[in-house]
């Protein structure tokens, strides 16, 4: 190859294939070499801009769907606030490049399908390659269809994770069948069955039937509300009470403009009132505090209306009582926010019902003593309020009552955790590993169960697998609840006809997309 470019050559070719060229001077050949490494250099930079713009409109759109914002956010906002804070700070060759970058509602639509099927196909390579998962199904209603929400828990990496599997649409009724139609076409193909430890969901009894063969444990979140439902007949007037004075004032749009001002003139710490319904459980608690927080505006404001409710305020007995309905409601409202979150186990939700079950216990016992100041609102108002044994004796029996009910919906018989402390216990249980010094350090130092025992699964495999079979069923229907509640924030009446399949999978996955790869995939021009 090198004889190819010997001076006597290279003139024998420009002399016979480029004969109008062989008079020309040397500067002519360079500025001509210039030239061409001068186009190299700028073809080169176009493509390079081209590349990162496809890659930022890949980035802006995933912060766009995990926003929940409408897709016609970056062309109208997003674009051109950056081309402003360019044209500031870099001058116009920077708004230049992020002129390039395309945000179209269409572009963004396209985007989100193609980040959503990248995300989807790490997700189940994931599964595939765990020896067990878990899932936690659920149906509602968006806008104008029906849609399940289905997420897994895997192992991966020696840890364990949860992610939104999918997000379907059911074809035409919300039966059991239905739903199970739709779940296994999605499942068959492309996971094993029989790799699947649990499936999680609400209303497992009327979805199986009487005889199914399944066991159906309640999720435990929410059944502490159940638990706290029943009250005796004073304390549910007392109740009853309060809803219809919520409801006289929210229901009339004057009642509510002249109670706010009354509040604001009396310097009220609140304007308004908080509606109450029985189907959110957690407003109750909300709603009581309210009420007694603007019992004195209430008065007054029933006063100058003449309104026989007026006469509660003035009865103490009866603010006693709302007292203490505020108290008692918002404990369980703080047991049931706990029990909330990801990556839970039944053993933490379990330990945190049966130290509230041991708590009313405690409580039932102080009162007998006469002793209230777990109660922090009744606690206050005791000492300019008089009560008797009869007040005394009611908090007693609805203490009672309630730890009844906690030991229906929660019976000591059907603790998760009986038979598997070994899991969170292994030094007492497992010779091996209690005589191990450095499992113990990691298991002190470990923020949580799946963590370690993802970490002992390379040494001790049997024991691991079996201990994380048995940590990996979901212990509530959260993440499906926290989905739909995203999924609503994205799908609003405006958007009604959004496919939100792909927008939520992107909205509510952990895994990060793979950029490079779908950059390479992608055309800038789309």
């Amino acid at each position: 190859a090198w004889t190819c470019m010997k001076p006597s050559k290279l003139y024998r070719h420009l002399e016979t294939k480029h004969p109008a060229l062989k008079e020309k001077p040397l500067e002519y050949f360079e500025r001509k070499k210039w030239e061409n490494e001068g186009q190299k250099q700028l073809l080169k930079a176009t493509t390079s801009t081209n590349v990162s713009a496809l890659k930022a409109s890949f980035l802006v759109t995933d912060r766009i769907a995990k926003a929940k914002k409408p897709f016609t956010i970056g062309e109208e906002l997003i674009l051109p606030a950056t081309k402003d804070i360019c044209s500031e700070l870099f001058r116009e060759a920077a708004v230049k490049k992020v002129e390039n970058i395309p945000l179209s509602v269409s572009t963004v639509t396209r985007r989100i399908s193609e980040i959503a099927e990248d995300i989807e196909a790490q997700l189940l390579e994931r599964i595939n390659e765990s020896p067990w998962y878990a899932i936690q199904v659920d149906e509602s209603t968006d806008v104008d269809k029906a849609i399940l929400l289905v997420f897994v828990r895997y192992i991966f990496q020696e840890d364990v994770h949860e992610d939104l599997l999918c997000a379907l649409f059911l074809p035409t009724n919300t039966t059991a069948a239905e739903l199970f139609i739709s779940l296994n076409k999605y499942i068959s193909g492309r996971l094993n069955w029989l790799h699947c430890v649990s499936v999680c969901t609400d209303g497992v009894a009327a979805m199986t039937g009487r005889l199914s063969g399944l066991t159906t444990p309640h999720t435990v979140i929410h059944r502490e509300m159940l638990a706290s439902r029943k009250m005796p007949p004073e304390l549910n007037s007392v109740l009853q009470a309060v809803v219809k004075i919520i409801n006289h004032i929210k229901v009339h749009a004057l009642n509510s403009c002249l109670f706010e001002q009354l509040c604001e003139e009396m310097d009220a710490e609140h304007r308004r009132l908080l509606l109450y319904t029985e189907v959110r459980w957690l407003s109750r608690g909300k709603s009581l505090a309210r009420v007694f927080e603007l019992r004195e505006s209430l008065q007054r404001f029933y006063l100058e209306k003449q309104s026989p409710l007026a006469a509660y305020f003035s009865d103490a007995d009866w603010i006693l009582k709302l007292a203490y309905l505020c108290d008692i409601f918002n404990l369980p409202n703080e047991l049931n926010l706990s029990l909330q979150g990801k990556m839970t186990t039944f053993f933490k939700l379990a330990d945190k019902v049966a130290a509230f079950k041991a708590k009313l216990e405690l409580w039932r016992q102080r009162v007998n003593t006469g002793i209230f100041d777990m109660f922090h609102i009744v606690a206050g108002i005791m000492e300019e309020t008089e009560f008797g044994p009869s007040f005394t004796q009611l908090v007693h029996d609805h203490l009672f009552q309630l730890s009844k009910e906690f030991e229906h919906y929660f019976p000591i018989a059907k603790d998760p955790r009986l038979g598997m402390e070994w899991i969170r216990n292994p030094k007492e249980q497992l010779i091996e590993i209690a005589n191990d010094g450095g499992l113990k350090s990691m298991f002190e130092t470990t923020s949580n169960l799946f963590a370690f025992w993802g970490k002992v699964k390379a040494e001790h495999p049997d024991i691991a697998t079996k201990a994380l079979k048995v940590l990996l069923p979901f212990s509530t229907s959260y993440l499906c609840e926290a989905g739909f509640s995203a999924l609503t924030a994205t799908k609003t009446r405006l958007w009604s006809r959004l496919d939100i399949r792909s927008t939520i999978q992107v909205s509510l996955s952990p895994i990060t997309p793979r950029w490079n790869r779908l950059g390479k995939q992608a055309q800038s021009s789309h």
